[in-house]
């Protein structure tokens, strides 16, 4: 890895279940154990790699440098009666020796600001079992180490990935002719909608392979990829391994799952041809108002399209399709929306704002952009927590249920004052976050504004600031300020003092 790669990395990576920052870290046991922690996460969030850095401190990401080198380092080694002493034995040989299965470690030593880093990036993506050090498994819960038996679904989890290789890319229908391709795909969706110029056979073709909605095998013989198929279809059925990955929506009559629902409807056609139908079949099952503004009539509805529109393409793209018996769904009862998807999130829920997007399907998110459903930038969460703010609604809330998916949730209106102290604690990280990305800081007067309360209830917002700051969700701006001009940023921000000692 080279200096500016790893200080990418540094800048748009916290610490997680497959990041670790470490500054004087230099037991061999202790650093087994992060490796194989750090690669057990990284088989079950079914991506290649995770790493091991040293000269960073773990929560300011503050750059310190390191007199750590792996190929200099002597192993502690215990004894018979259970005492550590330093042996002959080099760090990396002894970290080599207790591997199981063979793992490839690549050190790289690099510089940043006349400081010396070292980047131990764990490649795990040829293995087909999880990994041991010293017969026992390690994984991340969180950012500690654990005994993988303590946590049976996450190993459950790496199993589940080595029994798929490259979803999207794999073939749903093969050997077809170009003329039998538009018995199966939406073709005439795809040239009228895509954002490129195709106005011949040719250019189609080449457009279809191009995206890898087809892999062409001869001359005029063409396999449909799963991705093809599960954008384009004309049908699902027709694909047996992808029909029941089409979304479900269902309308509940009240708050409750118990009480019946009075609507139920899997969407039978490729998510690029029927979105906009998926939409308004949601819309339609959710209650507006009608306001006439200037003798223009406009429906208001109880919550945001646009907001359900991005979590809906979120839900989407970033669903894991190696999880098998879950599909996308869409819960509407009276008071709120759920939508779920299968696979937990690869980034920390409450970093969605500020970290760059990750997605486990490229292929699919980069297919989706070109036809506006979703952006690559990465701006669809920031859009939800706007329009939830300015519709007065609660904090959206983002759970991973488990190891097998994520929910989210969005809520109706209801006055900051009778929100819970979670929803408030949300409802204020949620604002500073995304105030904080566009080069603002939140304040008490801040909050009362996008909270529409007056001066009078000024205390109210400062229990609440204290309650956030006490869940470790904001911080003040500048520490030293005078609490009337106190501001406040997320936990994750840089603050005065940061620059200071920096």
């Amino acid at each position: 890895m080279k200096s500016e790669e790893l200080l990418h990395l540094i800048e748009n990576d916290n610490e997680s279940e497959t990041v670790e920052y470490k500054t004087g870290l230099k037991d061999a046991k202790t650093i087994g154990q992060y490796i194989y922690a750090l690669g057990n996460s990284a088989l079950a969030a079914n991506v290649p790699h995770a790493y091991l850095i040293w000269g960073v401190e773990d929560l300011t990401k503050k750059i310190v440098g390191t007199n750590f080198d792996p190929y200099l380092e002597k192993a502690f080694v215990e004894n018979k009666k259970g005492k550590s002493s330093k042996s002959n034995i080099s760090l990396t040989f002894y970290l080599n020796k207790y591997i199981d299965p063979k793992l490839n470690l690549i050190w790289d030593k690099c510089q940043i600001d006349d400081k010396d880093l070292v980047c131990l990036t764990i490649d795990v993506s040829h293995l087909n079992q999880p990994l041991k050090f010293m017969g026992i498994d390690y994984i991340r819960v969180g950012t500690s180490n654990q005994k993988l038996n303590m946590f049976p679904e996450k190993e459950q989890r790496i199993w589940e990935t080595f029994e798929s290789s490259k979803f999207e890319l794999e073939f749903a229908k093969t050997g077809l002719t170009y003329n039998q391709l538009s018995e199966y795909l939406d073709l005439d969706s795809y040239v009228k909608n895509i954002t490129e110029n195709l106005n011949n056979d040719a250019a189609v073709k080449d457009s279809l392979v191009h995206n890898n909605i087809v892999a062409q095998v001869d001359k005029d013989l063409f396999n449909i990829t799963n991705l093809g198929a599960y954008t384009l279809a004309k049908d699902l059925h027709k694909f047996p391994l992808l029909q029941d990955r089409s979304i479900f929506i269902t309308k509940y009559r009240g708050n409750m799952k118990l009480a019946n629902a009075i609507y139920n409807e899997a969407e039978s056609s490729g998510i690029v041809v029927s979105f906009d139908k998926i939409m308004k079949d949601i819309m339609d099952h959710i209650p507006y108002h009608e306001n006439y503004d200037a003798g223009v009539r406009k429906e208001i509805y109880k919550f945001p399209i646009i907001a359900v529109r991005e979590l809906l393409a979120n839900a989407l793209v970033h669903q894991d399709f190696t999880i098998s018996g879950m599909r996308p769904m869409v819960e509407i009862f009276d008071n709120r929306v759920v939508i779920s998807n299968p696979g937990i999130p690869l980034i920390e829920p409450l970093r969605f704002l500020d970290v760059p997007p990750r997605s486990r399907n490229p292929e699919l998110a980069n297919l989706l952009s070109k036809f506006h459903i979703t952006e690559s930038r990465g701006t669809g969460i920031d859009k939800v927590v706007y329009a939830l703010e300015q519709a007065k609604l609660p904090a959206v809330e983002i759970l991973s249920k488990g190891t097998t998916a994520t929910q989210v949730t969005i809520r109706e209106k209801k006055a900051f004052k009778d929100l819970s102290v979670t929803e408030k604690n949300e409802a204020i990280y949620w604002d500073a976050s995304l105030k904080y990305v566009n080069d603002m800081k939140i304040s008490n007067s801040t909050l009362r504004e996008t909270f529409q309360l007056t001066d009078k209830e000024a205390s109210l917002i400062s229990k609440a600031l204290a309650s956030s700051m006490e869940a470790n969700l904001i911080r003040p701006y500048d520490a030293n300020a005078g609490k009337k001009f106190m501001e406040y940023i997320p936990y994750w921000g840089v603050s005065v003092q940061d620059v200071h000692h920096s």
